[in-house]
């Protein structure tokens, strides 16, 4: 197949992305064997919900996927291991170790991309926060089976609220409590759009717990726009069960909910444009009207999508029916149903799609029994807190009444009036403070579950790789698996179990279609009669499984081809995210059929890893991927004077490099944009080692290399380092100095080296308030000669010899496999007339099996090197 330099649509990828799934079907039926699932078609997290069962305009949340797991380790309100800290930073995922109780100092605020887990926590009901509310003050945050129920305890007389916040947009609350206040439950209005809040408990309010107004514990605040309520269960609140604080033409999704047992008022203020579908409202004993679905406003803007609600008494009896909605609707002013009345949804949108819930409600009498069965925090419905599952009874059963926890007042005919119950206790949920599952590398996931689904759970790097590439994090299949049963069935479907594959040697080739999983990549019949990896774009990767390295690979080699410039392979081990552990560029190949190798050292891996090779570049395709292979030993750089060099530097090799002509305006580091200034004239056209500048942090050997020739060997320190390092102890001191272009001078030291002398150069001795050091050779100054004439005789001998020995790689004949045969293998190949190779030594140099000595001659003797 023929690539195009045309950048493929949106359209097109699609196309292309399911031609390479049905190629995959074809090559399985072929008997080709993948280890692991089946490529995934669509690798991308757009359109993925932000967990199963989400809905509404917050469904697409990320929340910290991606980001690092953050335990919480203790119930304190603040420090280390806590709730707090936990919700300090962004992209995170927050798991429990602990259950229990928070008595916060002060309201929590939870910032941007997080992702709050309390399904995690042991025994099943979350975590429940006590004294102070729970703010939103970032935004897309998914927070799940958490309870905010403050209490009496630190309120003023104003009133407090259970959840609120400045924020608080694309975010998703779910199976979540809040109650116990004497405001509003939920506060969260004012500066919010595209949020859901779902499957939670909102209720009892404290209606009776020293507000300074009396009788006084509402429900919801309603708004801003784009948001969803959806089957929860709103219980216990004499008003606002809810107010809307929907401004202007925005609208807002009411549907699927249980309000029951409300004092005097239902829904009213600002509603803007709301679907109000598929609810129940359920008189109780507190209820003594508001016996309608909304008081209307006289404002232009109030519209109501409305069908399929019902109000029904304690008893389960019908009030008004589903069929005759409006004829439950309270006007104010001018307003009337012909004014209010739309006879289609608003439109919820998110990210230009529809993803209002009236588009997949239930009808209000199954919405009932889910919210009944499901609403809360809990992951099952037994598991539930206990005043969730008393707020379930309650409803179902007709029973309960507003309450709260100030004494009985006969003066106060309100609380005769709505049948408040004065002078109630609220009990929390007890400490558990030891983990109740196995969870060996401490990264959030239990060690079974991991195991059953070919996961490492002694590997804490696994967390944010996608074992299955359905497009999660594997911490998130994990969590979102806690959620099975705490959902109507079918709605949660666990991940997929992984059978158990065998290893694969990193230190043989794998060839590049046989990946585990992958992201936007096309299998495709090869030149040769094989299948490459092809129709690669930029981000797009493959990923194997169970790669083991052993003891340890150094290195990567991978078969190439491509007809851009600027793409390179990134490998990423345990997950794709963070640092990789190499990197190599692609050359243009000059066609996408025309293969090379590439190869780059690599910091060392052992044991069995799941491996990532991602594709970076511009905006064209990028490459085509034939096979890989690691190798056991580093690949040496190798110059004109500095030969065998190898990088000890595991934290920061990739910026090291060996490098040629040294010049004023050079690059110092690899990892620095600072040049040479004013370099020494015994310097000019040096070979040099680019060195990396935050390997200044290390405390080991840095680099070691065997010199080529007779040479001058120099080291540029910092003079800002105090003491110098004991390696460069009895170098001489030359007196010379450079600057770098930001003006820090360098002091150079000198030794002499002989051809075939080895030398490792060692840390740099101090971390702070300096730069690394760099390295320097020039070839020795030839000796003075006398030149003398002899005379010679020539005898020519015939010897009689044995039959010739081939020794691979060996092209020096000196009996070892060694770099300096590559060397002088490519000097002669590079028309090196100062050299010759002896017959013997042109047929050790014959290692690629193909008759003729080129380039892949040397890139064999390599491999040999590298163990392969």
């Amino acid at each position: 197949m023929i690539h195009s330099k045309k950048k493929t649509s949106v359209m097109g990828r699609a196309a292309r992305k399911a031609g390479a799934f049905a190629l995959c079907l074809a090559m399985l039926a072929g008997g080709m064997t993948f280890s692991g699932s089946l490529p995934t078609v669509e690798g991308d997290s757009a359109g993925l919900l932000a967990f199963p069962g989400a809905v509404g305009g917050g469904k697409y949340a990320t929340g910290g996927r991606g980001g690092e797991v953050y335990h919480v380790t203790n119930l304190n309100d603040s420090g280390a291991g806590s709730f707090r800290d936990a919700v300090s930073q962004g992209n995170r995922i927050v798991v429990f170790d602990v259950s229990g109780t928070i008595e916060l100092t002060s309201n929590v605020v939870c910032q941007s991309n997080i992702t709050i887990a309390g399904q995690t926590a042991p025994g099943g009901s979350g975590i429940t926060l006590k004294n102070y509310k729970l703010g939103l003050g970032g935004e897309n945050v998914i927070c799940r089976f958490i309870s905010s129920r403050p209490g009496p305890y630190k309120a003023t007389s104003s009133g407090n609220d259970a959840l609120g916040g400045a924020g608080g947009s694309n975010s998703i609350l779910d199976h979540c409590s809040i109650g116990w206040t004497s405001d509003e439950q939920w506060g969260l209005y004012s500066k919010n759009d595209n949020y859901t809040l779902q499957y939670s408990v909102i209720g009892p309010a404290n209606s009776w717990g020293g507000h300074a107004k009396g009788v006084h514990g509402f429900g919801i605040m309603l708004g801003r726009s784009n948001v969803s309520y959806d089957h929860n269960l709103v219980i216990h609140c004499v008003s606002r069960n809810f107010r809307g604080k929907v401004p202007d033409q925005n609208a807002a999704d009411f549907t699927n909910n249980v309000i029951y047992d409300w004092g005097y008022q239902t829904t009213y203020g600002t509603i803007g444009h709301v679907n109000y579908v598929g609810n129940t409202l359920k008189a109780g004993n507190s209820t003594t009207g508001g016996y309608h679905y909304a008081q209307v406003s006289d404002n232009e803007n109030f519209m109501l999508y409305l069908t399929g609600n019902r109000i029904i008494n304690k008893d389960n009896s019908v009030r008004n029916a589903e069929n005759a909605n409006w004829s439950a609707i309270t006007y104010g002013g001018s307003k009337s149903e012909a004014t209010t009345r739309s006879d289609t949804h608003f439109a919820i949108t998110t990210n230009g799609e529809d993803v209002s819930t009236a588009l997949t409600v239930e009808s209000a009498a199954d919405a009932y029994e889910h919210v009944i069965q499901y609403a809360g925090n809990g992951i099952s419905s037994d598991l539930r807190t206990a005043i969730d599952r008393q707020c379930a009874d309650e409803t179902k059963n007709g029973t309960g009444s507003c309450s709260g926890t100030a004494a009985y007042d006969s003066t106060v005919t309100d609380l005769d009036k709505y049948s408040i119950a004065c002078g109630v206790t609220y009990s929390y949920p007890a400490a558990v403070l030891q983990k109740t599952i196995t969870d060996n590398d401490n990264d959030g996931m239990d060690d079974e579950w991991e195991l059953l689904r070919g996961l490492d759970p002694n590997d804490a790097t696994d967390t944010n790789g996608d074992y299955c590439g359905e497009g999660y994090t594997n911490i998130e299949y994990y969590i979102n698996d806690l959620t099975v049963n705490a959902f109507p069935e079918g709605t949660v479907i666990p991940s997929p179990e992984m059978a158990a594959i065998d290893p694969i040697s990193a230190f043989e080739t794998i060839e590049a279609e046989s990946f585990s999983s992958q992201s936007g990549v096309v299998a495709e019949d090869s030149g040769n009669g094989g299948t490459n990896v092809g129709y690669i774009e930029n981000g797009d990767y493959i990923m194997f499984r169970s790669v083991d390295f052993e003891d340890g690979g150094k290195s990567f080699f991978a078969n190439v081809a491509s007809t851009v410039e600027g793409a390179t392979i990134e490998v990423y081990v345990g997950s794709i995210s963070g640092t990789p552990a190499a990197t190599v560029a692609v050359p243009n190949t000059g066609g996408w059929q025309q293969y090379t190798e590439v190869s780059c050292n690599m910091k060392t891996v052992t044991g069995t890893k799941n491996i990532y090779l991602k594709f970076v570049g511009g905006e064209s395709y990028l490459c085509n991927l034939d096979s890989f292979v690691f190798g056991r030993d580093a690949i040496p750089m190798n110059g004109n004077l500095i030969t065998d060099l190898y990088v000890l530097d595991e934290t920061y090799f990739s910026s090291w490099s060996l490098q040629q002509n040294l010049a004023d305006g050079a690059l110092l580091y690899g990892d620095r944009d600072v040049t040479y200034v004013g370099l020494p004239a015994e310097l000019s056209g040096a070979e040099y080692i680019m060195t990396a500048c935050d390997a200044k942090n290390l405390t080991t050997d840095l680099v070691t290399f065997t010199a080529g020739a007779d040479l001058s060997l120099y080291v540029g320190m910092d003079v800002r380092v105090a003491t110098l390092p004991g390696w460069l102890s009895g170098w001489e001191a030359t007196g010379l100095t450079y600057t770098n272009s930001n003006d820090v001078q360098y002091a150079l030291y000198k030794k002499s080296m002989t051809a075939g002398e080895t030398i490792t150069l060692g840390q740099n001795n101090q971390a702070s308030g300096c730069v690394n050091y760099t390295v320097m050779a020039v070839a020795a100054q030839a000796a003075e000669t006398t030149t003398t004439t002899t005379t010679t005789t020539t005898t020519t001998t015939t010897t009689i010899t044995d039959p010739i020995t081939v020794v691979k790689g060996d092209v020096n004949c000196d009996g070892a496999v060694k770099i300096g045969d590559v060397i002088l293998l490519n000097r002669f190949i590079a028309e090196d007339n100062t050299i010759t190779i002896t017959d013997q030594g042109m047929l050790n140099a014959e290692c690629d099996d193909v008759t003729g000595i080129t380039g892949n001659d040397a890139t064999a003797i390599l491999k040999i090197l590298a163990g392969l």
